[in-house]
């Protein structure tokens, strides 16, 4: 027994060393070589650094934002920064660094801008007169920021402590609604100017037209007259107590005959790896553009995700599955609670899940007068030219003043008042949990989830540039 223990072992220590080894290497790398670029070199003025999801393949945001700059600014020149497993998804003809290589570091040490919507650790300091986009990548309805002190799965100090440093970097920050203008502020406080003109990746939603919508279904191989219904629930640190009971694949099987099923998420792959995924559902995990799918599907199923803030702009029913919003509030927190302002129907079972896809009661007026409201408060900036006012404002320096806010304080119609503290819903007694100074928690393998600026992963996988 002991031969297949000690060389178990020592493969975790060779890994172990070779990681800190790596790390070392790579420390002074940025320390010599990357200081000489940032103090050598000047900025280039037409230099743009694009970087989405901690340098996943181009998506979202930044995207939105590229695109527009390669068609209104085409004098500036974008170049992405992208993780080596990426990069066989860039498309042809886009220039990219891999992090933590020579290119790299001069890119970051002498780019005049830098368009990001995830905040992630940067090798060097930022310079004075780099001007630095925070697109961020979801509307807030959990705790994020600093406001996550309040949530029962509170980050240690320190890690609060390295978000807020990463934030004082920021000079624009955007924004779709006043809600959001105040939840930034507070929860960043990072003295950015708010840009209040929506998010760029929504643009395509106004923009769209039916050939474009049926094009995109042809490509997921829906036929006419097949209804497709999203499924997007939100990205999660660790599993509820209730998760186990829904059963999506009977779920899947339990629906009309007309409806197919577009799964975002990894519900299918079980722990020991092995796919099982009815023929009523499409996988759409990787390799889409959540946008696409936004446009290809006629209804969204999702429980906390911010793409319910997103696909509110298309007025298509949205059904919210909140079968453990006591626990899910109780250890994120919220600003709001979801369950009383909906964008639509509120089921908490999975049987009448079912049977509200059976029945379609979603689809009633009363659910349609929510989406309205819900689009007032919380895409209040969204109008379908929101890339266009990023580039015309951040990198080509015009007047900013009809776009900017500072904050609607508590007067403010739409202003909103955290929980203070939401009590445990099976035990009141229950403290919030508080990881020691110095070693952040961590849930899962991702050490970029630490510090995330906005948390919301559930659109963030596999959603390549093309």
């Amino acid at each position: 027994m002991l031969r297949g223990v000690i060389p178990a072992r020592l493969r975790k220590l060779r890994r172990r060393t070779r990681t800190f080894v790596g790390r070392a290497v790579r420390g002074v790398q940025d320390r010599t070589v990357g200081l000489w670029y940032y103090q050598r070199l000047p900025l280039d003025p037409t230099l743009v650094a694009y970087t989405s999801v901690w340098h996943r393949a181009p998506r979202g945001n930044p995207l939105a934002i590229y695109r527009k700059q390669q068609e209104i600014a085409p004098h500036l020149r974008g170049v992405w920064i992208v993780r080596k497993q990426d990069v066989h998804l860039i498309p042809d003809g886009v220039e990219y660094v891999t992090p933590r290589t020579l290119a790299y570091l001069r890119l970051i040490a002498t780019a005049s801008f830098v368009v990001d919507d995830a905040n992630p650790h940067w090798s060097l300091p930022a310079r004075d007169g780099q001007v630095y986009v925070q697109t961020h990548h979801g509307t807030a309805l959990k705790y994020m920021g600093a406001d996550r002190h309040y949530s029962g799965e509170r980050p240690s100090d320190a890690t609060i402590v390295t978000m807020h440093r990463r934030c004082q970097r920021w000079t624009y920050s955007l924004t779709t609604s006043p809600y959001l203008t105040e939840v930034w502020e507070r929860a960043y406080s990072s003295g950015a100017t708010q840009l209040e003109v929506g998010f760029p990746r929504n643009d395509v939603l106004f923009a769209a037209t039916e050939q474009d919508r049926r094009h995109q279904r042809a490509r997921l191989g829906l036929a006419d007259g097949e209804r497709a219904v999203l499924y997007m629930p939100t990205w999660r640190t660790r599993r509820g107590p209730h998760e186990d009971e829904f059963d999506l694949t009977a779920f899947a099987r339990s629906l009309p005959a007309d409806t197919r099923l577009l799964v975002r998420d990894h519900y299918y792959h079980d722990r020991r790896g092995r796919t099982v995924i009815p023929e009523q559902v499409i996988d759409v995990s990787r390799g889409w553009e959540v946008e696409d799918l936004y446009l290809a599907s006629d209804a969204l199923i999702t429980d906390y995700s911010s793409a319910m803030f997103d696909y509110a702009l298309l007025d298509r029913p949205i059904v919210l599955f909140c079968y453990d919003w006591d626990h899910y509030r109780w250890s994120r927190g919220a600003y709001f609670d979801i369950t009383a302002d909906a964008p639509g129907q509120v089921v908490t079972t999975a049987q009448d899940l079912v049977e509200s896809l059976r029945s379609r009661s979603y689809e009633s007026a009363e659910h349609a007068e929510r989406r309205a409201s819900f689009r007032a408060r919380f895409a209040t900036f969204e109008d379908g030219n929101a890339a266009e006012k990023v580039v015309r404002v951040a990198l080509l320096g015009e007047a900013e003043s009809r776009w900017t806010g500072h904050g609607y304080a508590s007067e403010h119609p739409a202003g909103w008042t955290p929980h203070p503290r939401v009590s445990h819903p099976e035990d009141p007694s229950i403290e919030p949990r508080l990881a020691p100074v110095g070693r952040p928690r961590r849930a899962v393998p991702a050490p970029e989830d630490v510090v995330d600026v906005d948390g919301d992963d559930s659109s963030a996988d596999g959603a390549a540039a093309r």
